[in-house]
């Protein structure tokens, strides 16, 4: 297999015998046929590889003859990763860009935890009761100057009410507060990275922790894992 970096340039190069028309097409990374272009039977052409692209380019050239006989072949050039993980021993596969250093909390509750990072702006919800999903993710809708906390909710001795964001969503989330419990401890902020793979879908989420660890949550809220 040919193979590039994302954002070169590579030219396409196909011969025939007997055509008299044929089609080039590239393909989604769902394998459906994407832009195509009209071209003599045999040929070339120069393609820009988006930088953005990531694992491969995949062609599939259909040549038609005189006796509308359809003749094809499909190329894949596979792209060369250009970012690292920010952390090890990494996943076999390539992140989709580089990783995301920002400011993050975390705090721990009786049957999970919640994870945020200014970056996104979400807060992540993990529950380890073993019920699906087993994560949600919501919006940080939390501004300054609104309550930090509601006074009616007296948590038992040695338990916290969480406060700010997180405790919006532990009030309000739909299930949250009681598939979560109360908090064992208090928030607390550190500085986090946040990567992603590179897959055309069900993609997972890597998120370093506050013990220097990395959350790895699955797909579509499927499973979560702490990785030390």
């Amino acid at each position: 297999m040919s193979e590039a970096d994302p954002g070169d340039t590579i030219t396409l190069e196909w011969a025939s015998s007997g055509g008299i028309k044929a089609t080039l097409y590239h393909l989604m990374p769902s394998g459906q046929l994407g832009q195509w272009w009209e071209v003599e039977p045999s040929g070339f052409m120069d393609y820009a590889i988006p930088p953005e692209s990531r694992n491969w380019e995949r062609f599939v050239l259909f040549v038609l003859d005189e006796a509308d006989r359809v003749a094809q072949a499909t190329l894949t050039v596979l792209l060369r990763c250009p970012d690292t993980w920010f952390f090890s021993p990494a996943p076999d596969e390539c992140p989709s860009g580089p990783p995301v250093f920002t400011d993050g909390a975390e705090q721990h509750f009786q049957h999970g935890l919640m994870l945020w990072n200014r970056a996104e702006d979400w807060i992540y919800v993990l529950f380890d009761n073993g019920l699906q999903p087993a994560f949600k993710v919501f919006v940080d809708e939390w501004d300054e100057g609104e309550p930090e906390f509601d006074p009616g909710i007296v948590p038992p001795a040695g338990l916290y009410q969480p406060v700010r964001g997180f405790g919006l969503v532990w009030r309000e989330g739909p299930g949250v507060r009681d598939r979560l419990g109360w908090a064992v401890d208090r928030e607390q902020g550190y500085r986090t990275a946040i990567q992603r793979t590179s897959r055309y879908k069900y993609n997972v989420t890597y998120i370093k922790a506050l013990d220097g660890g990395v959350w790895e949550l699955g797909p579509e809220g499927s499973k979560w894992r702490h990785i030390p």
